[in-house]
């Protein structure tokens, strides 16, 4: 009798720690990793400039053209509008502020790098 009391209590730890287990895994599958949008393999390895790029972009250009470039207060951005002297000189017809005495040629070419990644 004993011994069937330790055999089922055994069960059911092992049981117990099963579904804490499964938990866990399934947290830590749909919180962490890339976002359900497809990645390629050029977003995943990415080079030290294009993600200081990146960090630029967040810090400076986020706040009016949104997130990854769809555009919000300023318009949306992509390689082929990422233009140098608007970034430097800015734009005040459209609202675009200068940027050339905050940022160096080299931060403005990183942004410019990760826009066209």
């Amino acid at each position: 009798m004993f011994i069937d009391l330790v055999n089922r209590s055994l069960l059911l730890i092992i049981g117990v720690i099963i579904v804490v287990v499964a938990a866990g895994i399934y947290y830590m599958s749909i919180s962490s990793g890339p976002n359900v949008e497809s990645v390629t393999p050029s977003e995943i390895v990415t080079s030290p400039k294009s993600i200081k790029g990146e960090e630029l972009y967040a810090d400076y250009c986020t706040r009016c053209h949104g997130a990854k470039g769809v555009g919000r207060v300023g318009p949306a951005l992509s390689a082929s509008n990422a233009n140098r002297g608007v970034i430097e000189n800015g734009n005040l017809d459209e609202g675009m502020p200068a940027f050339k005495g905050e940022l160096s040629p080299t931060k403005i070419d990183s942004i410019i790098d990760y826009l066209n990644s």
